[in-house]
């Protein structure tokens, strides 16, 4: 499963739960996350060759309150920089045209979902829904890929990870009276099209391993974060190409093309007037095919940015 990817599709259908129909799920009791250490060195490059300073960091969309204070690294970047720019802009999905868009984006032309499922995917997903209160009647009128990151928000939920702790949150709620600016490389619509372009059998593929991997989700997770607060790129790259190695399709329109959609507008920013911090998913940081390698393909450098010895950052509200 790739994991990344459905937590940052997971994260965005939670900001935009009561539009996607997803009733709330209770939180399961569950071990306590590991103490965090600020002094960790976290996933921060500063990159070099620009005419300003500027910064590239990996993100978590989804975390848990115990998963703060940050690695100190993210602090550093953040009092060094005056624009930031996320992979959506923090209004996207309040915009009419947003709203408008994917209410087209999710309906159904005709039939319902079990129609578009084998009866061994469709009892699967009719067990997973008894099993966890989960009302059938919802899941009915999702495409097969919604209905897959459906499961991955229910159990998102269930294990205290929230949203609004992501980290695309935590320093979106600090920009107002900080004078900086913000900027998105793509919107709401334009990253849930993506799975929209996914083959039928491929959307259905996804809908049994989201099933299949639902109570390995909390041990999976919880290993890549503690690679992304170590700065452990090689770690995390080796669990996300073993995520996608039934995907190449996924992996090829998540991280690939995409990474490779972003670095004219990177360059332009690094050749521009204001230094910059750029917050995307850690797994487009690490690996062939980042953004790190493209950079440094395009003659920049990119240097790990070391763990400072200084205060926790603040712990998000």
């Amino acid at each position: 499963m790739p994991l990344l990817s459905f937590l940052r599709a997971a994260a965005l259908l939670l900001c935009l739960g009561n539009f996607f129909g997803c009733s709330p799920s209770p939180v399961a009791a569950t071990k306590p996350a590991p103490p965090t250490d600020p002094t960790a060195p976290g996933m921060v490059w500063r990159v070099s060759g620009g005419k300003v300073p500027f910064f590239l960091a990996g993100s978590f969309h989804l975390l848990r309150p115990a998963d703060y204070p940050l690695p100190s690294p993210y602090e550093a970047a953040w009092r060094q920089t005056s624009h930031l720019v996320l992979e959506i802009a923090p209004d996207d999905s309040a915009r009419p045209e947003t709203q408008l868009g994917l209410k087209s984006l999710i309906a159904l032309p005709s039939g319902t979902l079990q129609d578009r499922l084998s009866p061994a995917t469709w009892q699967s997903l009719a067990t997973w829904a008894e099993r966890t209160q989960t009302p059938l009647a919802t899941l009915q009128s999702q495409p097969p890929w919604l209905a897959a990151l459906s499961i991955a928000v229910a159990r998102s939920r269930q294990l205290g990870f929230r949203s609004d702790q992501g980290l695309e949150t935590y320093f979106a709620a600090r920009l107002p009276n900080s004078g900086k600016t913000v900027e998105g490389l793509e919107t709401v619509l334009g990253q849930m099209t993506l799975f929209t372009q996914l083959p039928a059998p491929t959307q259905e593929a996804l809908l049994r391993q989201s099933l299949a991997e639902a109570d390995q989700l909390a041990e999976k997770t919880d290993r890549l974060i503690q690679a992304w607060r170590a700065g452990d790129a090689p770690s995390l790259h080796a669990a996300l190409a073993e995520s996608f190695q039934n995907f190449p399709e996924l992996q090829k329109l998540l991280l690939d093309d995409r990474n490779a959609a972003w670095i004219p507008r990177l360059e332009a920013l690094l050749q521009g007037d204001r230094p910059t911090l750029v917050l995307v998913g850690a797994g487009h940081l690490c690996g062939p095919g980042s953004l790190i390698e493209l950079l440094h393909a395009k003659g920049y450098r990119c240097e790990p940015l070391p763990a400072e010895a200084a205060l926790p950052s603040p712990k998000a509200a």
